[in-house]
């Protein structure tokens, strides 16, 4: 006779009512957190506002971001550690939620479900994959030399809060200030690599920018309170692009594809909230996110609708415009990690909206002064080839040198296959400047009379080719080129091509000949006869040679 099983011989996250098993349900926060973590990545939604509309997920935004922050070391671990194969009845997706939260959150995990068990089983196998992975790089995605310690960026909010309050608060909060000043770039790129997770330093560009460690976005997912105050963005991604556009106060600026809203209230605090800025946003989702972060701004008007409609009547004395259309996203930290082929078909219809915003942006707006052009995307068929595409269509408008606006040091700029266009464009890059990868390009309307070169050099071409294609037209079809025939003034400068001319056969050769002997005949007879007229009317007779 077989020992009768007792409750603790039964998996704790299975307990026995009479006969009936009861299942433990996964709690509440993984569940919805698998939830918003796959949407994000999957369907690349914006989640921010729905986790803002969930009451009932209060922990989501740190939770969540979390997870997102820390996906391609969690990846990493998950696929090292094989958990598919061996756990196939584990969803992937809880499992990452689950994995963040043992390593990168609280380090415990609170349940008896069937896949907290089931993680916990791994624990000391997770703890030892993670401290392997926080050394080096990850190299399993393809993707070399890519850290994953990228700070954590944010800004003061200088309409509400100074920067010495601000540095009091953040001292109240437990926060060191490194107080060390750097002439160098790299200098300061390799300190802000060495904080510890209680320090943080100013920016070295931007005086209002904050940088902390990347250990400090569970300490900003948790401090509700501060967040009018201190803003979280990322520093290219917002901050250059909107010092490079240098509105002044009381100007009029026009934000073309403005929403979520992080550059557009940028500008209102560069402005001191005085002047007008038209934020324009087409999607319906998020233009409501638009409206919500720019509502405390009475400088801002929003506007719902396409950018391409939008007339210089609508935005009335438009001087400033930011254009930041949609882009492929390549510089994302998430996509640097990606095995994503590129879609050549998709980067070329992207460009080409890209193309009309920026056009439409240099032709509409009369008063139009200063354009700035940024995109999230390291691909040049939408960055340089795009600039390079409205300056040969649009003479009135000249691209300026962008490190030079900026007037501190740069690393990165664009491709030199683009002579006079890649070296003044700047270029951020995760491995370089620790932030997001970023193009940003800067226009200017040119002094009455004067064209950029690009433009005269695209119409200088043009009238070239108009006056070979004349040339053709006058000449016979020119397919052989004559050795014996130099002629510096020939218009192909050197060998000059000549008409293909048949050489006529013997026959053709004596018809001809005795065509010219008849006609001559025909012309010496009516010679003789004018001259016997010319005679006879002077009264006398001549008499013609026999």
């Amino acid at each position: 006779m077989q020992p009768q099983a007792t409750m603790h011989d039964k998996p704790q996250s299975v307990i026995e009512t009479g006969t009936r098993k009861k299942h433990i349900p996964l709690p509440t926060n993984y569940r919805k957190a698998r939830k918003y973590v796959q949407m994000a990545v999957e369907e690349r939604r914006n989640i921010d506002s729905l986790l803002e509309q969930d009451r009932h997920f209060r922990t989501g935004r740190t939770i969540v971001g979390r997870v997102l922050c820390n996906l391609p070391k969690i990846d990493a671990i998950y696929s090292q550690l094989d958990l598919a194969t061996k756990e196939p009845g584990l969803t992937p997706w809880v499992a990452r939620v689950l994995i963040s939260e043992l390593l990168y959150g609280s380090g415990r995990l609170v349940s008896n479900a069937p896949a907290v068990e089931c993680i916990r089983k791994y624990e000391e196998q997770l703890r030892t994959l993670h401290a392997a992975v926080e050394q080096t790089s990850v190299e399993c995605t393809g993707t070399k030399g890519v850290s994953f310690t990228i700070p954590r960026f944010v800004r003061i909010n200088t309409n509400l809060l100074s920067i010495p309050d601000a540095k009091s608060i953040l001292a109240q909060e437990n926060w060191t200030l490194v107080e060390e000043k750097f002439d160098d770039y790299r200098a300061f790129l390799a300190r802000v690599k060495a904080l510890s997770q209680s320090e943080y330093i100013e920016d070295f560009h931007f005086p209002e920018m904050l940088v902390f460690p990347n250990g400090a976005k569970q300490f900003w997912g948790r401090a509700r309170h501060l967040r009018d105050q201190f803003i979280l963005q990322n520093k290219v991604r917002v901050s250059a692009v909107t010092y490079l556009l240098r509105p002044r106060k009381k100007s009029v600026v026009l934000d073309m594809c403005a929403a979520p809203g992080l550059k557009t209230t940028h500008l209102a605090t560069l402005m001191k909230n005085k002047g007008r800025i038209y934020a324009v946003e087409r999607n319906s989702d998020r233009y409501a996110t638009l409206t919500q972060m720019v509502s405390s701004y009475g400088v801002i008007k929003t506007i719902h609708g396409d950018c391409l409609t939008v007339t210089d009547a609508d935005v009335p004395g438009v001087e400033y415009i930011l254009v930041d259309p949609s882009c492929s996203g390549s510089g994302m930290h998430q996509r640097l990690y990606e095995k994503e082929q590129q879609d050549e078909q998709r980067l070329h219809k992207l460009a080409g909206l890209q193309y009309k915003i920026l056009s439409h942006a240099m032709n509409e707006f009369r008063n139009a002064r200063r354009i700035v052009y940024s995109t999230c995307s390291i691909s040049t068929t939408e960055n340089e080839e795009v600039v390079h595409g409205v300056l040969r269509h649009n003479g009135h408008f000249r691209l300026l040198d962008a490190r030079q606006e900026l007037g501190k040091e740069w690393l990165n700029v664009g491709s030199p296959d683009f002579v006079g266009i890649g070296e003044r464009c700047l270029y951020a890059r995760t491995d370089d400047d620790l932030t997001i990868g970023m193009f940003v390009a800067v226009f200017e309307r040119c002094p009455e009379g004067v064209l950029n070169e690009v433009y005269l050099a695209h119409e200088k071409q043009k009238q070239s080719y108009e006056r070979l294609a004349l040339m053709r037209c006058k000449q016979p079809v020119l397919d052989v080129i004559n050795d014996e025939d130099w002629r510096p003034e020939a218009p192909f400068a050197g060998k000059r091509k000549v008409a293909t001319m048949e050489q006529p056969t013997h026959d053709q050769v004596t018809e001809e000949s005795a065509g010219k002997k008849l006609k001559s005949k025909h012309t010496d007879e009516q010679v003789e006869e004018k001259l016997a007229g010319k005679k006879s009317k002077k009264g006398g007779k001549t008499k013609l040679p026999e």
